[in-house]
């Protein structure tokens, strides 16, 4: 935004504009339901996360404004939340967090993450990447104070020549990490570790059930309303700093999850 735009936004501030130029959500993909598919899962992991039961949460044009989106992309994602009962809206009153799952975490055991059957190398289809400075409040928490900017990407992972996981990216860079187009089709834990300098790399992982709305479903080649397993993965340092978060859908009829538990200390 410019200088002068700017000073004509503190001298007219009702009529200002909350969402910025620098959609992060927007890949070049000319689906709307792209843009509001992964909104959907930001405010889970962003807002939902923190959220209890009953508590009031942001209207449409706050969470665009967080989220450098429009109004009706905001609208149509939490819609999503509302369809999986995830979030309740009542006429006159607002949006509220219902009560959220509980999460079972597998203490003392060593969870190995096993894909049966295995990806061949680069099998694999990118579609979409851009790099937006737009980064969102609730995400730039979580990141390194000296990020300035983020790379969001999307892959298409194939199976046997078959698309089985649709996974989004959001990979915080600090002003000396490059990461280009080319980077997004490579190994990203790889160029993390000895590129960027992240080692000893954990996650938090959770899965559970969504159904396939209309952009997972057409990208993943499926029926809307297709159960899938959503997983989402927090990568981070020792010290808790997030170097990457993903989000995967996956078909459970291409491609299975397999965790072989084993005791040990954690």
């Amino acid at each position: 935004m410019s200088p002068e735009n700017r000073s004509a936004d503190r001298a007219h501030p009702a009529r200002r504009r909350s969402f910025t130029d620098d959609k992060i959500l927007d890949l070049g993909q000319h689906r709307r339901q792209d843009e509001a598919r992964r909104l959907r899962d930001l405010i889970s992991a962003f807002l939902l996360s923190s959220a209890a039961s009953g508590e009031r949460l942001p209207s449409d044009e706050q969470i665009a404004r967080e989220f450098s989106c429009t109004r009706n992309t905001a609208r149509i994602a939490m819609q999503m939340l509302v369809q999986e009962n995830t979030i309740g809206r009542t006429a006159g009153q607002g949006t509220y967090a219902n009560a959220r799952p509980l999460t079972w975490r597998t203490d003392r055991l060593l969870d190995q993450l096993k894909i049966d059957p295995p990806p061949v190398d680069h099998d694999y289809v990118l579609i979409g990447w851009r790099e937006t400075s737009a980064v969102p409040t609730p995400m730039a928490a979580s990141f390194d104070e000296s990020v300035d900017r983020m790379a969001v990407f999307e892959r298409v992972i194939l199976y046997k020549g078959r698309p089985g996981s649709l996974r989004t990216y959001y990979l915080p860079l600090r002003p000396g990490d490059a990461f280009d187009r080319a980077d997004a089709n490579d190994d990203v834990f790889d160029i993390l570790e000895s590129r960027f300098g992240h080692q000893n790399l954990t996650a938090d992982r959770q899965i559970s059930a969504i159904s396939a709305d209309l952009s997972a479903a057409e990208l993943l080649s499926t029926e809307v309303g297709t159960p899938l397993l959503f997983i989402e993965t927090t990568v981070r340092e020792p010290g808790g700093t997030v170097v990457m978060l993903y989000h995967g859908r996956q078909r459970s009829d291409r491609v299975r999850v397999a965790l072989a538990p084993s005791r040990g200390d954690l």
